[in-house]
């Protein structure tokens, strides 16, 4: 008994070792790598003020107060993880990064999916570039929500190209299921079901034209014949798996019936609704710089790609191109353009770059060359992607950080939160000023008026004002000494000053060319009260 028991265990370990043969493990290489560089220092930079509100509402809802949905804030996937990662590692800026840093590991796993239509070498390529392309690695230390529709997308375009070559009747639940998921995260799911669902519909028509010509039915095409040989029940519970999934997630787990409504129609209104506010202020051809910025490796991979796919085309590489000219088009139409949708745009090159790479390695004399150069497009994104996550990460003279949370502001959270007798705080709240304030001093005494009114009287130990509200407090601010920080800087970019001279200085030292904006605030500490026995951190 005892040695058939000892076979059948070492029968089951040499099946699993067999399994994890040397592809498998070059993609758990690059998914311990991708975690290592998402890991390191993750909690170091300041918060953005987006990131601070949604660990606030986090927050909120471990410590009891719960959630409901609101489309400014997009959807609540994030703060839901962000929730789950306060329960394991605690609150504070680690954990509310942690999620965004798992997933966008995960996310370098899913080529290994799309090895049949991307090849070996195209599906690691893709692989390496979501792992170390500097947009990617940014983003997954960051808690937006850009990151987790990134990977819901990847694994949506997993689903239905599997789907389509291996039909099989749980995948349309799967592919409905996550589709609810990714429309609970980001409203950015509406253009990605325009662009898919717009291919699709011309490739169906398209295949069903040339069937018609050739007399034969449409059911005989590849997308129709997938559609309807899992049969009517299928689609039937993929349907249900949207609306359940869809209803739990935007209902707060039904506690929050009101935001079934608000996700069916407020999302995609108010976002609709800020297309005149054009956010940002950033011109229409943004990413057509940004990309080569950072992703110039991936992007002229890319382009042989699309040159690779027009000249062999398949479906899925048509979908591709496809995907990658409208995404562009239209998130360069959009009038909100920011680094972080980047991501989105970014993604169907990424596998593009794929498709490039595989044609390259199948030209087993060109492979020395190929090798070489991959070396050096890694390194281009090594060094961009340690620039903007380790070196300067606050620093908005890097086009993915924009606009960020000073790191003067650091020093000044400690000296508010390190004295040991309790201080009453009153923090500005005009114009937005109230974050990451609310989440740095979340376990503090803190009041938030607006200081613009007349009616403010300064009464707390602590007061920080908006700079551009100072002069109204001057006469009122009698027994507080204070001094200026930045609270937020910003970059944007004055285009008409780009010179080769410019552009090099920017490349090898991140040397703005224009004026970085910045937002101040004064910190005023009474005289006398518990918090003018801190000394201020230099």
């Amino acid at each position: 008994m005892d040695r058939a028991l000892a076979l059948r265990g070492r029968t089951r370990l040499s099946a699993v070792l067999a399994w994890w043969d040397a592809e498998r493990l070059g993609y758990a290489g690059i998914f311990l790598t991708a975690l290592a560089f998402r890991l390191v220092d993750l909690a170091a930079k300041p918060m953005h003020h987006d990131e601070s509100l949604h660990a606030w509402f986090s927050w909120r809802i471990v410590t009891g107060h719960g959630y409901e949905y609101d489309p400014t804030y997009h959807g609540p996937v994030q703060f839901y993880f962000g929730a789950l990662m306060y329960t394991f590692a605690g609150v504070g800026e680690f954990a509310i990064r942690l999620a965004p840093a798992i997933l966008g590991s995960a996310i370098t796993v899913l080529p290994y999916f799309l090895r049949r239509q991307l090849g070996s070498a195209g599906a690691l390529t893709a692989a390496v570039a979501l792992s170390i392309g500097p947009s990617y690695l940014y983003f997954s230390r960051f808690a937006r929500e850009d990151i987790y529709a990134a990977f819901f997308s990847l694994v949506l375009i997993v689903l239905v190209f599997r789907f389509l070559e291996r039909p099989r009747p749980w995948l349309p639940v799967a592919i409905l299921a996550i589709l609810a998921v990714n429309f609970a995260t980001k409203e950015t799911t509406y253009i990605l079901v325009f662009v898919g669902g717009t291919f699709f519909i011309a490739a169906t028509a398209y295949e069903v034209f040339r069937a018609r010509r050739r007399g034969v039915g449409a059911r005989s095409t590849p997308i129709v014949a997938a559609a309807t040989s899992v049969g009517w029940d299928a689609w039937i519970w993929a349907t249900a798996a949207f609306a359940f999934v869809y209803t739990i997630l935007f209902t707060t787990f039904l506690f929050e019936p009101q935001g079934l409504r608000t996700g069916l129609y407020e999302s995609v209104h108010y976002w609709l609704s800020q297309q005149p506010v054009n956010r940002g202020g950033q011109p229409w051809f943004y990413y057509l710089v940004v990309l080569p910025a950072y992703e110039l490796p991936i992007v002229l991979l890319a382009v042989l790609g699309i040159v690779v796919s027009l000249r062999r085309p398949n479906l899925f590489r048509l979908f591709l191109v496809w995907d990658a000219v409208l995404s562009l088009a239209v998130y360069s139409w959009a009038s909100e353009r920011m680094p972080w949708l980047t991501l989105h745009v970014l993604l169907p090159l990424v596998l593009l770059a794929g498709v490039g790479a595989q044609a390259v390695w199948q030209r087993r004399h060109a492979r020395p060359g190929a090798a070489l150069l991959g070396a050096a497009g890694a390194a281009f994104l090594l060094f961009g992607g340690i620039n903007v996550s380790y070196v300067h990460p606050a620093d908005p003279a890097e086009m993915l950080v924009f606009t960020q949370t000073s790191a003067e502001a650091l020093p000044i959270r400690d000296e508010i939160l390190s004295s040991d007798s309790p201080v009453t705080t009153e923090v500005d709240s005009w114009g937005g000023t109230g974050w990451p304030w609310a989440w740095y001093l979340r376990d503090a005494p803190v009041a938030y008026p607006d200081m613009s009114t007349s009616e403010y009287r300064p009464t707390a130990d602590v007061v920080a004002v908006a700079d551009v509200n100072r002069l109204k407090l001057a006469g009122k601010l009698g027994g507080y000494k204070g001094r200026r920080f930045h609270l937020r800087e910003w970059w944007v970019v004055e285009w008409g000053d780009v010179t080769p001279a410019n552009v090099w200085r920017w490349f090898v030292k991140r040397e703005a060319w224009s004026v970085k904006g910045t937002l101040d605030e004064w910190l005023y500490v009474r005289d006398g009260s518990p918090a003018d026995d801190v000394e201020a951190s230099p």
